[in-house]
């Protein structure tokens, strides 16, 4: 029986997908916008920009002397931006939050507008008055609003390879008890894991449970 490398090949890719590997591009704060002092990590916190690009996300953050930042933005296309090593620390959770959970978290930013609110014309509006296409939206009812600029897939399957990465990288374990990660839980006794900006203040709104990213935390 002759022996056909073209047809081993094909069987190998298709009993085991070749796996993209993790990019990770710079777009790096000044050092002054951060902490640069290496901190245990335990946790994970999820955020959305409430606004447009990744760049304009660190633009911002620069303008600022408050050292407010998270380690990590993904653009609506899905590239990861690391803006400093993620054992270093920045405020981004903010009031009534204990120090010791800013320290003790990695900060990832989904780039989107979050909310949004029709108008007469049925146009679905950012808190900017900017237009968002209806097939870029969710609608899903979540602390008071109805409709959402969707994360995109490209964002979701970031996320899928991130997470696992920061989790390996700092010894992270998921929390058990994963339901509603989302709803409100009081910052000083929460365990360590993966959660949303929403889990640590009731008056925030990012991340909105959107099915696709519920679903890649629970299956983590």
């Amino acid at each position: 029986m002759s022996f056909n490398i073209w047809n081993f090949i094909a069987k190998f890719a298709a009993e085991k997908p070749i796996e993209v590997p993790l990019e990770i591009k710079k777009l790096p704060l000044k050092s002054d916008q951060y902490y640069p002092s290496k901190q245990k990590k335990t946790h994970i916190i999820l955020h959305h920009t409430a606004g447009g690009s990744a760049a304009s996300s660190v633009a911002s953050w620069a303008a600022s002397h408050e050292h407010v930042a998270t380690a990590y933005l993904i653009d609506r296309d899905g590239t990861i931006y690391e803006t400093y090593s993620p054992e270093f620390w920045a405020y981004h959770l903010g009031k009534g939050v204990p120090t010791s959970l800013e320290k003790a978290s990695i900060g990832i930013e989904i780039c989107s507008y979050g909310q949004l609110t029709p108008n007469t014309a049925g146009e679905l509006l950012t808190y900017t008055k900017k237009v968002i296409p209806k097939d870029k939206a969710v609608k899903l009812n979540f602390r008071g609003f109805d409709y959402w600029e969707a994360y995109t897939p490209e964002q979701i399957a970031a996320l899928k390879q991130l997470l696992p990465y920061l989790m390996d990288r700092f010894k992270i374990q998921t929390q058990a008890d994963r339901k509603n990660f989302w709803e409100y839980r009081d910052p000083k006794t929460l365990p360590p894991g993966i959660w949303s900006h929403t889990t640590v203040r009731k008056d925030k709104v990012d991340i909105f449970p959107q099915k696709e990213l519920v679903d890649l935390v629970y299956g983590l």
